[in-house]
């Protein structure tokens, strides 16, 4: 109560984790600001752009200019990169995390990654006396800022905990679904089936235009069955001209994502001839000279149809 002399019991405050993020483009900068936050010390490596690093320094986190620099300072690093290969390049090596980070040390791959690099480097590791974990994540770069990402878990039961614990800063849901590399399994599965239906709603869309059928009404129609879906109403939002950049995602990722999807399952001799061709699809639209990098690609061309709805 107000007047009460302070408990001479109150120990000192307890010092702030150190956390480092590696690849702080949008979607690691949300997780930065949300790391912040949550009162860590952060720590970044940061891209090619900028930006990102810019607003997290200026909220407070301490950028170092290489990795082997970060990982002396860290307990824990959040990897937030385009693919498995920046992931290798950033940990192994003479100046990677595995060579420079204290013993103990706890690596969380947000990437999404292919699982058998995923399993190779939570092996090699290991044998370094730290740990690797895949936690990649579902979701926007804005609601990564806000704390409303999911995460897929791939960890040990005892690692987990551990994870959860950083994850949370940003993440609304955080999911353990096995052993290390399932996380980046069931990632893959989820974005394979994601742009799939993608590919499907934009084909739907420009099929009813052709036929006169107003979006609008086809849009009323479809939201009152299980046909529905989030990606559905993202392409009649953009093509309606009500959500802009609602189709903002990358399609050089996009195909990146589902090329490892169809791999996958050759690998384990699983036929996915309607993934596969979407996989081409994809590739096609996302191939270099294109005018358009992100899903917008998938209603091509844009321009000659006339959605009578967005007028």
């Amino acid at each position: 109560m107000i007047g009460e002399e302070p408990s001479p019991n109150v120990g000192p405050k307890t010092p702030k984790r150190r956390i480092g993020v590696v690849g702080v483009g949008r979607m690691g900068t949300g997780m930065g600001i949300s790391l912040l936050r949550s009162q860590v010390e952060l720590h970044i490596k940061a891209n090619k752009n900028c930006a990102g690093a810019d607003r997290l320094t200026d909220a407070g986190a301490r950028e170092h200019s290489s990795i082997a620099e970060l990982a002396q300072y860290v307990s824990a690093v959040v990897l937030s990169l385009p693919s498995s290969r920046e992931v290798e390049t950033v940990c192994l090596g003479e100046d990677g995390l595995f060579a420079h980070m204290p013993r103990g040390g706890l690596i969380i791959d947000c990437t999404t990654s292919y699982p058998a690099s995923t399993i190779a480097l939570a092996e090699q590791a290991h044998k370094c006396g730290l740990s690797f974990i895949d936690a990649p994540v579902t979701r926007s770069p804005e609601q990564a800022e806000f704390g409303l990402l999911n995460a897929i878990v791939g960890s040990s039961d005892t690692l987990f905990p551990v994870a959860e614990g950083i994850l949370a800063a940003f993440c609304e849901s955080v999911f353990h679904v096995g052993d290390v590399g399932q996380g980046h399994k069931l990632k893959l599965v989820y974005n394979s089936m994601t742009m799939g239906i993608a590919a499907v709603a934009a084909e739907v869309c420009q099929f009813a235009n052709s036929l006169d059928i107003d979006l609008v009404t086809l849009r009323s129609l479809v939201s009152r069955g299980s046909t529905n879906s989030g990606i559905f109403q993202a392409f009649v939002a953009f093509l309606l001209g009500e959500k802009p950049d609602a189709l903002a995602i990358s399609i050089a990722n996009a195909a990146k994502d589902i090329e490892c999807a169809v791999r996958l399952a050759e690998e384990s001799s699983v036929s996915v001839p309607v993934l596969a061709g979407c996989c081409r699809q994809v590739k096609c639209r996302g191939f270099p000279g294109k005018s358009r990098t992100d899903a917008t690609s998938f209603v091509s061309p844009v321009d000659s149809l006339t959605y009578r709805d967005a007028r």
